[in-house]
């Protein structure tokens, strides 16, 4: 009898079991369809979205420029000679009028001398002849050869004086001495530059900017700048001129702004950092984040009304602080793909996060 019992009991956990494995198998494939579903819904890539729209702005640019002086004259002898005076060094400062070199005059010196002599002695026979022709005591051809020789021996003593002067080089204008290529005792050719000098009261700047931008400022613009020599004080300028070609290699045109007024300690060759205002203009941007590149150029993923997405190739312009402009390939208001685009391509659906542009 006990045996019996154990024999049954023992079936009874066997057949639980089984029917354990045969209920579980049942309600797994059941719910594989809904499972399989979820799956499905879960494969469809999330991204956020942005639209293309048209808006007012501007840039502000941060570049940079080397202080330059507004006026520098490159020193040339109009005499050779031996140098015989130099009288200052780099850095010197210098007055209008004050010499700057000094040339051996010995034989310009004697040439003029005697064309001075000359000069005094046809000037004496003309006056004498003059008197004698008052009592008819001369010819008038002689008195007119006279006339003519002083004239002739007074070019020669303006020629001569001139060469004199050519001598003693003097400083045109107020400056500081920025070359020095020759000492004392040199011997110069004619027209050998010797010394540079530079006007550091009057500072200008120069700098390359895009041809995207240049067409955004104009003479008079207010600009902001900073010299690092000088620390982190800020000056204001404006722009002066703007050059009229761009060069075809970069791309860029040259504009030069003005110092009111050149800060005190600048001095040329400084290194200074410009912050320029463009003009604000309508334009179509996209988010940054949305743009990728390849060896086709630029693109972007748009959106269509069935949630698929096209590659679309764009040509971009100028860039903002977190949005590119478009120039060609999207419309006001089209949708684009600005996050999630790892593993997108063409005709592929997708879910989108974001309920609307941001």
């Amino acid at each position: 009898m006990l045996r019996f019992q154990k024999y049954n009991i023992a079936q009874y956990r066997y057949l639980t079991v089984f029917l354990l494995i045969v209920f579980t198998a049942m309600n797994s494939a059941c719910d594989a369809p809904i499972a399989e579903k979820k799956r499905s819904a879960r494969s469809l890539p999330v991204v956020e979205v942005a639209q293309a729209e048209m808006q007012l702005l501007n840039h502000t640019l941060t570049l940079t420029g080397t202080l330059q002086p507004r006026r520098t004259i490159h020193v040339y002898n109009q005499a050779p000679g031996m140098l015989l005076k130099l009288p200052y060094y780099q850095g010197d400062s210098v007055q209008a009028g004050d010499l700057l070199a000094q040339l051996d005059d010995t034989i310009i010196k004697a040439d003029y001398n005697k064309a001075h002599a000359t000069l005094k002695q046809a000037q004496i026979d003309y006056g004498r002849l003059q008197k004698l022709a008052k009592n008819n005591l001369t010819s008038k051809e002689l008195l007119e050869r006279a006339n003519t020789k002083i004239r002739l021996d007074q070019s020669d003593y303006n020629l001569q004086q001139k060469r004199l002067s050519y001598t003693r080089i003097k400083a045109p204008w107020q400056g500081v001495i920025s070359e020095r290529l020759v000492e004392s005792g040199d011997v110069l050719p004619l027209h050998t530059h010797f010394m540079s000098l530079i006007d550091i009261s009057n500072l200008k700047m120069t700098l390359s900017l895009s041809e995207l931008h240049i067409s955004q400022i104009k003479i008079g613009d207010t600009i902001h700048y900073q010299i690092d020599a000088l620390g982190k004080q800020t000056w204001s300028g404006e722009i002066e001129r703007i050059f009229p070609e761009i060069n075809a290699q970069t791309r860029k045109g040259i504009v030069e702004l003005k110092l009111t007024p050149v800060p005190e300690g600048a001095k040329p060759g400084q290194l200074a950092r410009i912050h320029l205002l463009t003009a604000k203009e309508n334009v179509l941007v996209i988010p940054l984040s949305g743009i990728r590149y390849d060896q086709q150029g630029a693109y972007v993923f748009v959106v269509n009304n069935d949630m698929t997405i096209q590659r679309t190739n764009i040509i971009t312009g100028k860039k903002y602080a977190q949005q590119m402009e478009i120039l060609e390939g999207l419309n006001i208001n089209d949708m684009i793909v600005q996050k999630g685009l790892f593993g997108l391509r063409s005709g592929k659906k997708v879910n989108i996060l974001n309920t609307k542009a941001d």
